[in-house]
């Protein structure tokens, strides 16, 4: 058999993460529409006791079912959050810079410079802005969970054809160890997405002197 050529290799890169994404709606649709739905008749029926003698046992199951609740609403939005299909990548960014903002003590300012497109069904985002948003959701984790940070920003434009997204933090750098950057595993699989689109990623670091990730993709 002939080796692959380079747009081959693209294309069954793009074909392999066009099924993840469909995978992740189902998925997400799942979490949120069965379990989240369980959950939440859950809850209602166990505010409905008032009985003195379970009152202690239930605030207890209450918690618990509220702590899941709470958990499979994350891990939907993770997946595939909703706002990226139905309102587009900047309404997603500032929804995931909130989010992030939520899990860390960071400040985080989103500019997007884009224009508006229709709204689209579930599962409907073009190639593109699926591939910039994984970017800056991994950008974003790397922010909250490693970089220290107290500041950082998310500014997307689209300039001739293509979109534009740089994330920067002024924490303290991604670093491997004297010899050079490595950027988050994470931010591996973002920047094949990015790839197989025939786009750029690049990531600039220096120790405590924050971190700027770069991605371009066409606007297709």
């Amino acid at each position: 058999m002939d080796p692959l050529t380079p747009a081959q290799h693209a294309e069954l890169l793009r074909a392999a993460f066009e099924a993840q994404e469909r995978e992740r709606s189902v998925v997400a649709a799942e979490l949120h529409e069965g379990v989240g739905q369980s959950l939440k008749a859950m809850l209602l029926g166990l505010q409905s006791l008032d009985d003195c003698a379970v009152a202690e046992q239930r605030e207890h199951l209450r918690e618990l079912a509220s702590q899941a609740l709470d958990a499979v609403r994350r891990i939907a939005l993770e997946l595939r959050p909703s706002t990226l299909d139905e309102l587009g990548l900047p309404a997603a960014l500032r929804a995931e810079a909130r989010q992030a903002e939520q899990r860390g003590n960071v400040m985080i300012t989103v500019l997007a410079d884009v224009p508006e497109r229709p709204r689209r069904p579930l599962g409907g985002a073009p190639e593109a802005e699926v591939a910039l948003f994984r970017v800056a959701q991994e950008a974003l984790a790397n922010v909250v969970e490693h970089a220290q940070a107290e500041n950082a920003s998310l500014v997307l434009t689209a300039v001739r054809g293509w979109f534009h997204l740089v994330v920067e933090d002024d924490g303290v750098g991604i670093l491997e160890g004297a010899s050079g950057l490595a950027a988050p595993i994470g931010l591996a699989g973002a920047r094949a997405r990015v790839l197989a689109l025939g786009g750029e990623l690049s990531v600039e670091s220096s120790r405590g002197g924050g971190t700027s990730i770069y991605a371009r993709v066409p606007a297709l």
